[in-house]
């Protein structure tokens, strides 16, 4: 999907272009999703096609904060920025939107120069169980592990 039509304006997906695009194909959907204390970041007030989406606190190098709602849908990378602009290559930290703890780094990329900061799926916060998202806004490299293994690239990109 692009994200911006030939004149330039960015293209903003309907309900209906997302339920479209989820019937046409077998859907995983992350239901769960918690910071390393055990919080739940799905969260019902972000939704996308009335799927409640991962939220996330992001601050900046210089201090500025907002959040992220981020897809639960594998493969989409339909996300909304609320107070804060994003800058393609600028890196950002995430938190915990309920206890604000810093999102720990699963490893360095292999893409860029940022981190893949995981999320887990279940309370235990263990890293063979977790989701990585890059923490640099436009970076590609973001994958699901489950049982020590990865199973698929999702395309939780953090993009202007």
């Amino acid at each position: 999907m692009k994200n911006f039509d030939k004149n330039g304006m960015l293209i903003i997906p309907t309900p209906k272009e997302i339920k479209s695009e989820c019937e046409s194909e077998e859907i995983l959907v992350v239901k769960e999703c918690y910071c390393q204390n055990g919080h739940q970041l799905i969260n019902k007030r972000v939704c996308f096609n009335d799927l409640p989406g991962i939220l996330l606190k992001v601050k900046k190098l210089n201090y500025k904060e907002g959040f992220i709602a981020l897809s639960p849908v594998y493969n989409h990378k339909h996300r909304i920025s609320i107070d804060i602009d994003l800058i393609k290559g600028e890196s950002l930290q995430l938190y915990c939107p309920e206890c604000s703890i810093e999102l720990p780094i699963y490893s360095n990329c292999t893409c860029c120069d940022g981190k893949l900061i995981a999320v887990f799926l279940d309370k235990t916060a263990n890293f063979n169980n977790c989701i990585t998202i890059g923490n640099t806004v436009g970076c590609k490299n973001s994958s699901i592990i489950a049982n020590k293994e990865i199973l698929s690239e999702i395309k939780y990109i953090i993009t202007r």
